[in-house]
């Protein structure tokens, strides 16, 4: 092997620069791509930033970062890049192997690694693919750049931690065509009761709330923390909220990470369960779109049946399933990941593997069920 994989310095920052510009130029939001951020990240216990340095010039050819999330035993597999020059070398799959491998060991630190990947090529796809990464779903719109840019999520486990999952024995009936991909994909056979959103006690009703939008990530913060002290409330790995929508009437605070760069939004807590929101949203979806999000996401585990529903009833859609995710007195419990675009939806130029399509055909089904079948259709004789 003519490169060997080793932690990055201090002293590289200036040509993990150029090496990223070279690649990504300005039109992508990738926030290693500053450089007191790569300091603070280069420096960190909670990062593992691996380059691929070529054995004869020294040159970078390849570089990695590993976030890790020791608390919740999740990492994320992030910025990988390999320099044109390095192409068809296995620089890429080299870093992934090598940066994973003790993460996820049976005496390693974390239970799961996961990723997401541009759609423009398969080979990022291919790359985890090969690796052991399993397909988990899509994100589709998830970015608006240039053009609305659909990303893929994909995970990998510790050894015995699929097997330790708590099968969910209800699930909401739209999940229930991301479910048969997902026993697809881990080669298992399930079946789950399903749920439709008429079994619950219709909520009392309730006038719309009317929000403010506070960016101040700082405060934010400041303040999630302070009103957050159960890191299971909490848990969205790798999003910090910067975003607070406040009820005027004080009743209700909702936090989240929005990009302002690309439109992307993640929900990150709320401080009252989803379903007491039922039918209250509309104004804020309409604020939201308005402040600039052309893509909402929300993850949340798949037993919150009742506010999965509320979700569904707001034009959210299952795009992921994370099987195993978190874990909870030694058992893995299953996330799912809706999302709802504020735009057309967009998949010109997407390039996926195969094993992606049935999350996509699912996505799509749904999609034309909840914007097309409800059209009325009158066909006049004379």
């Amino acid at each position: 092997m003519p490169f060997s994989i080793e932690s990055a310095y201090l002293a590289d920052i200036n040509e993990l620069l150029k090496l990223y510009f070279v690649v990504y130029g300005n039109s992508y939001p990738l926030s290693y791509n500053d450089p007191k951020v790569m300091a603070d990240t280069i420096s960190s216990v909670d990062h593992n930033w691996l380059v691929a340095r070529d054995k004869a010039t020294g040159a970078i050819a390849g570089s990695v970062v590993f976030d890790l999330d020791p608390i919740n035993k999740v990492g994320k597999v992030a910025a990988l890049v390999v320099h044109p020059d390095y192409r068809k070398q296995s620089v890429g799959s080299t870093l992934v192997s090598v940066g994973g491998r003790d993460l996820i060991s049976e005496a390693g630190p974390l239970n799961t690694l996961y990723t997401t990947t541009r759609t423009l090529s398969v080979g990022p796809q291919l790359t985890f693919l090969r690796d052991g990464y399993l397909p988990l779903g899509i994100f589709p719109n998830a970015h608006r750049l240039r053009e609305f840019e659909t990303t893929t999520l994909l995970a990998k486990f510790k050894p015995g931690v699929l097997e330790r999952r708590r099968r969910p024995e209800r699930i909401p009936r739209k999940l229930a065509k991301i479910y048969e991909v997902l026993h697809a994909q881990l080669g298992v056979t399930e079946s789950q009761e399903l749920t439709d959103r008429d079994e619950w006690t219709p909520a009392p009703a309730a006038p719309e709330l009317e929000f403010e939008l506070v960016f101040a990530p700082d405060y934010v913060l400041r303040r999630f923390n302070e009103a957050f002290k159960d890191p299971y409330d909490r848990f969205y790995p790798f999003h910090l909220p910067n975003l607070l929508m406040a009820s005027k009437n004080g009743e209700v605070e909702i936090y989240a990470y929005f990009s302002k760069v690309d439109g992307y939004c993640a929900i990150v807590a709320l401080d009252q369960p989803v379903y007491t929101l039922e039918g209250r949203l509309r104004g804020l979806l309409r604020l939201l779109r308005g402040f600039g999000v052309s893509y909402l996401e929300v993850l949340m585990g798949v037993e919150h049946t009742r506010s999965l529903e509320t979700l569904l009833q707001s034009q959210f859609l299952p795009v992921a399933i994370y099987p195993a995710m978190r874990e909870v007195d030694g058992a893995m419990h299953d996330f799912v990941v809706l999302s709802r675009t504020m735009e057309p939806l967009n998949f010109r130029g997407m390039e996926i593997e195969k094993r992606f399509k049935p999350y996509v055909a699912q996505y799509i089904e749904l999609w034309k069920d909840m914007y097309l079948n409800t059209l009325e259709i009158f066909n006049e004789r004379k």
